[in-house]
């Protein structure tokens, strides 16, 4: 498990050092430095299996060096953890390759809404993919739909322990009683699935924004004893076995309802307790108050988790990390942490 991520002349970070557990959460104001941290461990983790650790779309090397910082600084981004301590450094001519290996589950912000069909991932290695924007996701299923799934992530609707029936269990949560249903057509590269019997297009988009999420949850908390068969599963399997695996995951509650949320947070939690690392991103009290929930009613530790809450001051982000109790109560509450409801309810009590 990666313990800490450090982030050095990055953007609105000049330098910090990051507590990370098996869940993170990172919350603040929009433009307050979290796709920062989100964006440092996806550097690092393209550069440390080969590519390029400049992502599509974000810019080259002056675009993302911070301006807090001298215009000769490096970029530099490190891991410790239990096994792992390396760094990526980046300068205007070089890059300096991290030797560690870490896997990311990373389904973006921007993923995909409701299609009426999706492509199959073509790679070579026979290692599943869900893609950045969940556009494998159907693929991904179906290559892992018999690996058996941790049982502290079971669900009480599941008819069975293996990821397709733990997946529509957990899908039942954001719609009760929704059927899913999926296939794909290989000779023509394409995956398609239903919700009661409808194409995603004529069903709300919650359902295919949650699609990945829960996926991605749900295969990372592998159980890898109990679980074997094809080559995908095999090879996904040993890829959990022997390398850090962390899922990454861009606002889960978009598209939700306040209900669903709070179950998602849950989720989360739950697959935190499996072992799962996770590192996400979000604008919602509610899936917070799922993970607060399910850590008083003892389906997560406590100690498992660290919140973050990012706000800028005078260009740079600066960190605020209450935390969680047993109860599930904060130690602390940040001016800003998920406190508009209350103020707004303060505006409303009030005499004209």
């Amino acid at each position: 498990m990666i313990t800490n991520l450090k982030i050095k002349s990055l953007k609105s970070i000049p330098e910090k050092d990051i507590t990370l557990k098996n869940l993170t959460l990172l919350a603040g104001l929009n433009n307050s430095g979290k796709s920062t941290v989100i964006q440092a461990l996806r550097m690092f983790s393209d550069a440390a299996n080969g590519k390029s650790p400049f992502l599509d779309g974000h810019g080259t090397f002056q675009e993302i060096r911070s301006n807090l910082v001298r215009k000769d600084q490096d970029i530099e981004i490190g891991i410790k953890g239990n096994e792992s301590n390396d760094s990526l450094v980046i300068s205007e001519t070089a890059i300096s390759q991290p030797s560690s290996k870490i896997s990311l589950i990373y389904v973006g912000a921007d993923r995909w809404g409701p299609r009426t069909f999706l492509s199959l991932h073509q790679g070579l290695d026979n290692l599943p993919q869900i893609g950045d924007k969940g556009d494998f996701v159907i693929d991904f299923i179906e290559k892992l739909s018999d690996i058996v799934i941790d049982k502290r992530l079971h669900h009480p609707n599941s008819q069975g322990e293996t990821m397709t029936y733990e997946l529509k269990g957990w899908l039942n949560e954001i719609s009760p009683g929704v059927d899913f249903k999926f296939e794909t057509n290989r000779k023509a590269d394409i995956s398609q699935n239903e919700f009661d019997g409808f194409r995603p297009t004529n069903v709300g988009f919650g359902l295919s924004y949650t699609l990945p999420i829960i996926a991605a949850l749900l295969s990372a908390a592998v159980n890898t004893k109990e679980s074997s068969g094809s080559e995908f599963a095999n090879n996904w399997i040993h890829q959990k076995e022997n390398t850090d695996l962390i899922v990454v995951l861009e606002n889960p509650e978009a598209h939700l309802h306040p209900q669903g949320q709070t179950a998602m947070g849950k989720m989360i939690a739950m697959a935190a307790s499996c072992g799962v690392q996770i590192l996400l991103e979000t604008h919602s009290d509610h899936l917070m108050d799922g993970i607060r929930i399910a850590t008083k009613e003892g389906k997560c530790n406590s100690n498992d988790v660290i919140f973050h809450y990012l706000k800028k001051q005078d260009g740079e982000t600066i960190f605020s990390s209450p935390s969680l109790l047993e109860d599930g109560k904060l130690d602390y509450w940040p001016e800003g942490f998920f406190d508009q409801t209350l103020k707004n309810r303060a505006i409303l009590a009030r005499k004209k």
